[in-house]
């Protein structure tokens, strides 16, 4: 164990930000919003950076145990890429101009972990935490999963963009909706989230109110474990296949004038193995990809460009 000196030594030197405030879903799900000491650098919605805590730090009483950590290690950070997630509105209820925040939002989930696994290393740390608290943060952002994928579309009227997550991989979505609502983008923005429980939907009232102000917008929420739907579960992957959400949106998804996001679960996309120019697809159930390959669409690969974007978060 180290002296309360040597740590704060090791705070000192290693952290660069401070925990502004948490936003609190519940107890295990909450945005992060960090406050960076060095300026904020360029960044494009939909990139991640890092965050970071010292080994040394105390862990969530809930976490699987972690092993005793030698005197090298503990004196490390413990850190994980995160996308930057956004607020959209300010206390007005208006969205953010871009300069007004001065702080970086991060939608995280605490990973207790499991017996027999690698015990995780920061989220049962990071939720100790209180504002005021002092973090590390990258000064790297960094990612391909931006909105210049869509730029073919971005000023065609009839356009849609559909952003699908699961869980926190709502978080760049949140980024990417906030910039193309504030810059007057006149196409169909659809968001899907799945979750297991409604209180695990941090953003869904953000969204009923955003969609009551932008006609274009609507949002899309499903759970899988409540108790109206433990028995008949919708993913997103049913949600498109079966047309259900064409139907909610009144219009179909063409390749021509469409765009997909994808972001979380890997069952979830779908990203399938390429040899030779072959694509060989995951077992089981069909992903998101698959579903819209077969329709028409092509995901990105390589240099190569198409119209479905994929961020996998495991």
């Amino acid at each position: 164990m180290l002296d309360d000196a040597t740590k704060l030594e090791l705070r000192e030197k290693h952290y660069n930000a401070t925990v502004a405030d948490i936003v609190w879903q519940h107890e295990t799900l909450a945005c992060f919003r960090v406050k960076p000491d060095f300026d904020f650098p360029e960044y494009k919605s939909g990139q991640y950076t890092t965050l970071g805590l010292g080994n040394w730090e105390p862990r969530h009483e809930d976490a699987v145990k972690e092993k005793e950590l030698d005197e090298k290690r503990i004196r490390r950070l413990g850190r994980r890429a995160y996308s930057v997630s956004h607020p959209v509105v300010n206390g007005a209820g208006e969205l953010y101009p871009p300069d007004d925040l001065d702080f970086l939002e991060f939608y995280i989930v605490m990973v207790i972990g499991a017996e027999g696994e690698p015990a995780p290393l920061l989220t049962p740390r990071l939720f100790l935490l209180k504002s005021g608290d002092r973090i590390h943060m990258g000064q790297k952002f960094t990612g391909e999963y931006t909105l210049e994928c869509m730029n073919d579309i971005r000023d065609v009227e009839n356009s849609l963009v559909v952003f699908a997550g699961t869980g926190t991989g709502e978080g760049p979505h949140n980024h990417m909706i906030w910039e193309l609502l504030r810059t007057g983008y006149k196409g169909q923005i659809a968001s899907i989230n799945v979750v297991r429980y409604k209180n695990d939907l941090a953003y869904e009232p953000l969204y009923r109110e955003l969609e009551k102000k932008y006609p274009q917008l609507s949002y899309h929420a499903l759970t899988t474990r409540e108790a109206d739907t433990i028995n008949n579960k919708v993913y997103v992957q049913d949600y498109l296949a079966t047309g259900m959400f064409e139907e909610i949106i009144g219009r179909k998804m063409d390749p021509a004038n469409t765009h997909l996001f994808l972001c979380g679960n890997p069952d979830m996309i779908g990203i399938p193995k390429v040899r030779e120019g072959e694509k060989i697809w995951p077992e089981g159930a069909p992903g998101v990809i698959q579903i819209m390959e077969d329709r028409g669409f092509t995901m990105d690969y390589g240099q190569t460009k198409g119209n479905i974007h994929y961020e996998k978060y495991w």
